[in-house]
């Protein structure tokens, strides 16, 4: 068997053959790594991803072959995981979130790395610079901390009547941590009360719940944060709905579900921008050469139903700034 004959054999078996892509047979690979599990039908923000890949005509199964490969959650298998990727001799690894993007990061320092909707990059270690990125991971990002000022505001007017405030964050996290500090400094400035609670896995989410469910906070505040949270949405949003406690998160489909509200970037808009990245670098770009590029649209999407539900009436102020309504 030649050389070209078994480059095809490995490809065939999805193995890959170099670092370079445009030096051997075949397509393009994009390795992709998630903290979350990876189900059959795509999230809405995988899907926005794989539709920003189709619209620089990388179809994968056709002109692309995209790689998967998930954690389930638990955030010490992610290099692993990684790992296993690059075995696979992808090209370019995409990452969604904090924790796959820090381990893809502790893993190589060669293969491109492109982050979907990031949290603040700097504050994490993933670059020092937004501009110029000093490592070799570039992408989109957001920057929530900045947000949770905003968000507890929103909450004062839709929830006057609260005083104390449990707000869920994942302590792993840096971004949650840093949006924990605002979310304080907001409430103290308002004169709420802010409970803050960790958790660091799914046994941590679920024992948090059943403390909160005995302490019965006036809102819950969510944090915005790639991880066990944002994977747990739909059963924060219930917990909210059955205990009468108004969740508010950057998180749409949180409230989609049964929360009060979120007030965030719009996160499928940022995955699929975020294929012009992994176009650029297949094309031959490094990430030093591609600056970071922030969210410019921040959305308010309101739960009228879960306001009736739990009781209380919206002021019109805040109805007039919704971007979006759920009935």
């Amino acid at each position: 068997m030649n050389r070209r004959q078994s480059l095809a054999v490995l490809l065939a078996l999805g193995l890959g053959a170099g670092r370079s892509w445009a030096a051997r047979d075949g397509p393009p690979r994009i390795g992709y790594l998630s903290l979350g599990s990876i189900t059959e039908r795509p999230s809405r923000e995988r899907q926005a991803f794989l539709d920003g890949l189709r619209d620089f005509d990388l179809v994968p199964g056709k002109s692309v072959v995209l790689v998967y490969r998930s954690a389930e959650n638990e955030p010490s298998f992610l290099r692993a995981m990684c790992e296993e990727l690059l075995r696979e001799e992808v090209d370019v690894l995409a990452t969604p979130g904090a924790h796959a993007t820090l381990a893809a990061l502790a893993t190589t320092r060669t293969v491109p790395i492109v982050f979907l909707a990031l949290g603040d990059p700097v504050a994490i270690g993933a670059t020092d610079s937004v501009a110029r990125p000093t490592r070799n991971a570039t992408g989109t990002t957001f920057i929530s901390s900045e947000l949770a000022g905003k968000r507890i505001e929103l909450l004062k007017l839709a929830v006057p009547a609260a005083k104390r405030v449990a707000f869920l964050w994942e302590s792993s996290n840096r971004n949650a941590r840093a949006e924990s500090l605002g979310a304080q400094a907001a409430a103290e400035s308002l004169g709420l009360g802010l409970e803050a609670v960790p958790v660091d896995s799914q046994a941590g989410l679920n024992s948090a719940l059943r403390q909160l469910a005995l302490r019965s906070p006036d809102a819950l505040y969510v944090s915005f944060a790639a991880g066990v949270i944002s994977a747990n949405r739909t059963a924060i949003a219930e917990f909210g709905l059955r205990h009468r406690v108004p969740v508010i998160s950057g998180w749409d489909f949180m409230t989609e579900a049964g929360g009060l509200f979120s007030y965030a970037p719009d996160v499928p808009a940022m995955f699929r921008r975020s294929a012009y990245y992994v176009d650029r670098i297949l094309k031959g770009a490094k990430p030093g050469e591609l600056p970071i590029e922030q969210a410019s649209k921040i959305e308010l999407v309101l739960n009228l139903g879960t306001a009736r539900r739990l009781g209380l009436t919206l002021p019109p102020d805040l109805l007039l700034r919704a971007d979006r309504v759920v009935e």
